[in-house]
């Protein structure tokens, strides 16, 4: 590849800001650093286009579910990609596939790529073996995980070979200290959606209070079951030991604050939260899902739980709260793991060699 003459584009529609986002950013800035021509696409109301750069060129696109239907959508995106000398467009959303994949494949666009972040199956329809036949030649998948569900459904849907899995990159922090707390603190972080399982965190909860332990459980983030979530430690009566503390603008004062940190998850394609505590020598506790055991290694830096298993869960943190010495060695056993495989920098380097060798 050519970096001087050749770009590379990543296209992302998604309007919420989440990891997908977070990955098309950080890759965008990393490629332009490192003098490629970048282009990015974006909802024109997206987050995605509010955080990228000035310096790095961008276009403003908006699709709907049904924009597929809708000729004017092709239309306006092939302006956006016609008469460019692009080497690989990167897709994040399967509307993104429909429209500017099949748009890239009229403009011959040598490299489609897929990067998928979430490990639930693909459906086996008759569009999805069109698109994997015929537009997307490369899958970026960002777990194992991800890659087992993209061909769960049909092994035929891709060849395997073509697809590559490349984790999330963390900017690791340097060691700072923790907060002493009075007592052993628990964190989640994540969206309040049904995703993240957060009733069985507040059951587990209730389980811990039942054996008298004193614990705090901080709930960041927001979501559309919060009021729900409320409403259900209310309930309980565990207003004592389970805080709601919303978005957090400043993660690193959050996570200081934490004595370990929980996943409940009921699938994760990467579990970059997981990955981010590690940073900060948190042990971990969270369900034996998707992704999880490619960044927990059990009774080493945390411990994986068979799903739904809430009384095992909470044995496991109880076990944590009882024993500060194995918090601290799981603790640094996640610190060295997450420097060893999660580096941000180490792991884009990986994308721009995957893309250069294409």
């Amino acid at each position: 590849m050519n970096k001087s003459k050749e770009q590379i584009c990543f296209f992302n529609t998604h309007k919420a800001w989440g990891g997908g986002e977070k990955w098309h950013s950080e890759a965008a800035c990393f490629f332009q650093e490192k003098g490629f021509h970048v282009l990015v696409c974006g909802n024109e109301n997206g987050e995605l286009l509010k955080k990228i750069p000035g310096e790095i060129e961008t276009a403003s696109v908006r699709y709907s579910n049904l924009s597929f239907l809708n000729p004017f959508a092709y239309f306006r995106t092939y302006k956006i990609l016609r008469n460019r000398n692009i080497h690989s467009i990167i897709l994040c959303l399967p509307i993104d596939i429909k429209i500017a994949g099949v748009v890239a494949k009229f403009c011959k666009i040598p490299h489609i790529i897929y990067r998928r972040g979430s490990a639930i199956p693909i459906k086996n329809s008759w569009s999805n073996r069109f698109l994997f036949s015929h537009i997307v030649t490369d899958i970026i998948a960002n777990s194992e995980a991800t890659k087992t569900t993209i061909l769960q459904n049909n092994t035929n849907l891709f060849d395997s070979s073509r697809i590559k899995v490349l984790y999330n990159g963390i900017a690791i922090p340097p060691c700072s200290g923790k907060t002493e707390n009075q007592v052993v603190t628990i964190g989640f972080a994540g969206r309040l959606e049904p995703q993240k399982n957060l009733f069985s965190l507040i059951a587990v909860a209730d389980i811990l209070k039942k054996k008298n332990l004193s614990f705090l459980i901080k709930i960041a983030g927001d979501g559309s079951l919060r009021e729900q979530l409320e409403q259900e430690v209310h309930t309980r009566n565990l207003e004592d030991c389970v805080k709601f503390v919303g978005f957090q603008s400043n993660m690193n004062e959050f996570y200081s604050s934490l004595d370990l940190f929980v996943l409940p998850s009921l699938w994760e394609g990467f579990g970059y939260v997981l990955a981010e505590a590690m940073t900060y020598k948190l042990p971990l506790v969270a369900y034996n899902v998707s992704s999880n055991p490619e960044l927990i290694i059990d009774g080493k830096n945390g411990f994986l739980v068979p799903l739904g298993d809430e009384n095992l869960f909470a044995e496991k943190i109880a076990e944590m709260i009882a024993n500060p010495s194995l918090r601290c060695e799981m603790g640094e056993c996640a610190r060295r793991f997450v420097e060893e495989h999660f580096d941000k920098n180490r792991n884009l380097q990986k994308v721009e060699e995957f893309i250069c060798n294409l």
